[in-house]
């Protein structure tokens, strides 16, 4: 068995000794009986926290749980006062810290429970976190390095989730390089791959960590913005627009034009995307070298 450690960082403020929390937690075996079970269910990282989450919050009534792992984060609820903060590891991979909070104290009963579950929570997350690694391998576009269109669907399917269960807002934009067929026909297709490359490399200089970047297929990417409204993702499209048309790609002058939309109420990605389409084929069809938007929501 590999060697497993959940290390409580700190709690605030100080444990309360309420004996009515310690009456109503499960017991270790309960835990035993059905905690694995329900966690070994799913290798996605998602639907494993939320299973643990729903399962703690039977007992501890947390009002949030947040993972944070070396490329991924977890957030489910909004942040209270009172706080559980652990680092989970196994051997010596350090998986994940968690963080659960509520608005009052939790007891010493219940901090030795939270541990109790996290134990049976390491090795799940391990194998899904192994998973993902794998996923991720698969999700790559092979020349530019940005994620694929998988990635776009996987990935942005998760996002806009996201966005819609805490009702948070969340922008696409589609980019086309504008007369991308004449590089190829006059100077070959090398140089277009080298275009195709500097795109990205340039495209990723404009974008936060937390966005996500997609070459949909041929000369055509896609970006996610989670958590940014329409003016703000315009702002964004314009910057990345500029950044185009006043630096010469891979010694060639081009330009870009952009398609910008922003998540509607249930919203599906398809219909996101269709939309984000729609509005790049105004901005190629209206003189390229632009940003076009739509902002109606059906």
């Amino acid at each position: 068995m590999p060697h497993s450690q959940v290390l409580p960082l700190h709690q605030a403020p100080a444990p309360s000794k309420d004996r009515k929390a310690r009456i109503a937690l499960r017991s270790p075996m309960e835990l035993q009986l059905h905690l694995p079970s329900l966690l070994a269910a799913s290798l996605e990282l998602d639907h494993i926290l939320d299973q643990y989450f729903t399962y703690i919050s039977i007992d501890l009534k947390p009002a949030s749980i947040s993972v944070h792992g070396q490329s991924y984060h977890y957030r489910q609820g909004k942040e209270s006062k009172h706080q559980a903060h652990y680092r989970l590891k196994i051997e010596d991979q350090d998986l994940a810290e968690l963080q659960v909070t509520r608005s009052r104290p939790f007891s010493e009963a219940e901090l030795s429970w939270i541990e109790q579950t996290l134990s049976h929570l390491l090795l799940p997350l391990r194998h899904a976190f192994a998973y993902a690694q794998m996923q991720d391998l698969a999700l790559h576009d092979n020349l530019t390095g940005v994620g694929n269109r998988r990635a776009f669907e996987m990935q942005g399917e998760r996002l806009l989730k996201s966005a819609l269960r805490h009702e948070r807002s969340c922008s696409l934009l589609l980019l086309d390089i504008d007369h991308f067929k004449r590089v190829n026909d006059e100077h070959g297709h090398a140089r277009g791959d080298l275009v195709l490359i500097e795109t990205a490399r340039r495209l990723e200089g404009q974008l936060r960590g937390s966005d996500l970047l997609c070459r949909w297929g041929g000369e055509e990417f896609s970006v996610m913005l989670p958590e940014t409204h329409l003016p703000g993702a315009r702002i964004v499209a314009e910057r990345i627009r500029h950044a185009f048309a006043e630096q010469a790609v891979s010694g060639l002058a081009l330009s870009v034009s952009i398609g910008l939309v922003s998540l509607c109420r249930d919203e599906t990605l398809q219909a996101l995307f269709q939309r984000a389409d729609q509005a790049l084929y105004r901005a190629k069809q209206t003189g390229r070298n632009r940003v076009c938007t739509d902002s109606a929501c059906d």
